[in-house]
């Protein structure tokens, strides 16, 4: 049952690349958005997200949280593409020009390069790491606090990227425990 969720979980984020591609119709940036610096640096905590998301898988593989974390990232993930589907949302990125000597540059020229910028909300980055992180602290009580803080850092991080604009993350933030709950009630 594990490689098989593992595997249609697999299949469903290749379905972000298409969805990534689309045109942007809508877009859910807010005036607070603009007092959001770009923070390069930052960038490297976002890229965190790449690693978090499977060591979660790898660091529950034997738990019996395992089969609750694949069935709430499936579900999420569903949800998701079908979201960027049915209401294709963006975030216009900033010029780099400014950044050529900063910390972080390359890689996040390298992300505003290939991440077009569609599938704004929900952000997967915030979805994927607050399943993950809770999960996490389900196998880990005793250092919660460290995967709560991983969820927080990596989905401010969405916004010093500029990847994502605040009503994206605290949109993501908010449906994200019913998910976890819907999920949990289905098994």
């Amino acid at each position: 049952m594990k490689l098989i969720l593992v595997f249609i979980l697999f299949l469903l984020n290749l379905l972000y690349i298409p969805l990534n591609r689309q045109v942007a119709k809508f877009s859910f940036k807010t005036r607070f958005d603009g007092l959001i610096p770009l923070i390069p640096w930052t960038v490297w905590i976002y890229a965190g997200y790449y690693l978090l998301f499977p060591i979660s898988i790898i660091a529950l593989w034997s738990s019996p949280w395992i089969l609750p974390l694949l069935a709430t990232q499936v579900l999420a993930t569903s949800l998701a593409t079908l979201i960027w589907r049915l209401f294709p949302n963006g975030v216009v990125r900033p010029s780099l020009e400014n950044y050529l000597n900063h910390h972080g540059y390359r890689l996040l020229n390298l992300i505003y390069r290939h991440d077009r910028d569609c599938n704004g909300l929900p952000s997967g980055h915030v979805l994927h790491s607050f399943i993950a992180c809770f999960y996490l602290a389900q196998q880990f009580p005793e250092i919660w606090p460290l995967f709560y803080g991983i969820l927080f850092a990596i989905s401010f991080s969405t916004l010093t990227t500029r990847q994502h604009y605040f009503l994206d993350m605290v949109t993501t933030l908010s449906f994200t425990p019913i998910l976890i709950e819907f999920a949990r009630h289905l098994l």
